[in-house]
């Protein structure tokens, strides 16, 4: 179970780390790439073996808001 933890954890930190090197302009790499590289670090073996084995029914919330709050779209055409 540690094990998954520190992988998740690890992305994560990783995953800072491309954002932060994304906004500093000593550093930066365009979007595309920062993308490109989130996908990896996130979609990697150790992470979906993790988050297979610590949330294994739970879909992962939309990122799109109106995906997210269907109801409330709704609302705001009535």
């Amino acid at each position: 179970m540690k094990d998954y933890v520190t992988a998740l954890t690890e992305a994560v930190r990783l995953a800072r780390l491309e954002i932060a090197c994304y906004r500093d302009k000593d550093c930066r790499g365009t979007a595309e790439f920062t993308i490109k590289r989130l996908e990896e670090l996130l979609s990697g073996h150790g992470v979906n073996e993790a988050m297979a084995v610590l949330s294994p029914n739970e879909a992962s919330p939309s990122i799109v808001p109106e995906l997210r709050e269907p109801h409330k779209q709704s609302l705001k055409h009535h």
